[in-house]
């Protein structure tokens, strides 16, 4: 597989679709952001929007869901903050900081970074 190739095409779309196209697209940045750290690197600012609207989402309905949705969004961004020069990204970094204003998100992005 060719990660550049795909993670523009196939990944950010999914991770702006249907909440069962989300989930498995968060898994994948996971292990993208852990396997293919500049090809990710390289997109990073594109992957931004999508990971920032589903943590900002909020459901009238099968709130449960979208709590677990979140958790898997968060888990990408953990791997995404573990790349080295994930710094220069001006908009990962101010998703960072929007994360931290808020104390639940930010509780539970904390826990997900220390398992």
């Amino acid at each position: 597989m060719n990660p550049p190739s795909f993670i523009v095409p196939y990944l950010k779309p999914g991770l702006d679709d249907h909440y069962d196209v989300k989930m498995p697209c968060h898994l994948i940045l996971s292990k993208l952001a852990d396997k293919c750290q500049s090809a990710v690197l390289a997109e990073l600012d594109s992957l931004v929007d999508p990971l920032q609207n589903t943590i900002n989402f909020k459901p009238k309905q099968e709130v449960d869901r979208y709590e677990d949705l979140i958790r898997r969004a968060l888990r990408a961004i953990a791997s995404l903050n573990r790349i080295s020069g994930g710094d220069c990204s001006l908009k990962f970094k101010n998703l960072m900081t929007e994360i931290s204003k808020f104390p639940t998100l930010w509780d539970t992005y904390c826990s997900i970074k220390n398992e």
